[in-house]
């Protein structure tokens, strides 16, 4: 049981630093569009190759493209806008940064559910 719990505890800090790094990525690089696709594409290939579970790459294309449509009817009705947009008001990185960070939600929520099992 506690190797559980300490297998647990090391997934969701994984999570946390993945989320970590893509908030990183966003706040340093916005940018540069080819910069911070190219590293938000590198952290999902990343996040992919060692622990996403089959289920993760739908969301992941599901929030891409759910996420990405609703931003960009957003920003055509001026709710905001993006100071770097290359296609109907949103950058190209946009896609993949709702593709990653609704996977993680989805990854930490899960793992925190397991932990709570596990009281």
């Amino acid at each position: 049981m506690c190797i559980d719990k300490l297998k647990l505890h090391k997934e969701v800090m994984l999570e946390i630093i993945v989320f970590a790094f893509g908030v990183l990525f966003i706040s340093l690089f916005w940018r540069n569009n080819l910069l911070l696709t190219s590293l938000l594409f590198l952290l999902w290939l990343v996040a992919l190759k060692f622990w996403h579970k089959k289920d993760d790459f739908i969301f992941f294309i599901t929030a891409a493209i759910i996420g990405s449509l609703g931003e960009m009817v957003c920003v055509q009705f001026f709710a905001w806008q993006y100071s770097n947009p290359l296609f109907l008001g949103i950058p190209p990185w946009l896609p993949l940064g709702w593709g990653v960070f609704v996977v993680l939600i989805k990854r930490i929520s899960e793992t925190i559910t397991k932990n709570l099992a596990l009281l």
